[in-house]
């Protein structure tokens, strides 16, 4: 197996646990914090100082797209169980651009062997 497949598999099994949070947050226990937990997971696949853009943007959809389930799933507000399901495929499908990104983002920072005296020579 190459390398980048190891690296989108681990991604992908490290991602499975936080789709898993959000398939099973409720709302109804006072001490969840969705956003908190799942970005917490987020920031420790990756390095916030050296991140680019695009995994930043990643993070931020994830962050909103979890507040949003977050709210919708409230046990004090009205809990509309389609609109819940809605929240929720979104949450995921934020989760599955993250992921993307951060496999973008940890195969831009893999060491590129040098080609050596071959770029060194002069033309002519």
């Amino acid at each position: 197996m190459s390398s980048e497949t190891l690296i989108r598999q681990e991604i992908r099994d490290s991602l499975g646990f936080v789709r898993s949070m959000i398939d099973h947050y409720s709302g109804l226990y006072s001490g969840e914090n969705l956003t908190r937990d799942v970005l917490r997971f987020c920031d420790e696949m990756t390095s916030t100082e050296d991140s680019n853009l695009r995994l930043r943007e990643a993070r931020r959809i994830v962050e909103e797209r979890c507040r949003q389930l977050a709210q919708a799933t409230d046990r004090f507000a009205q809990r509309d169980p389609a609109s819940i399901a809605a929240m929720r495929a979104q949450a995921v499908a934020a989760i599955d651009m993250f992921q993307d990104a951060a496999f973008e983002w940890h195969k831009a920072r893999k060491v590129i062997p040098s080609s050596g005296r071959l770029l060194r020579r002069k033309s002519g």
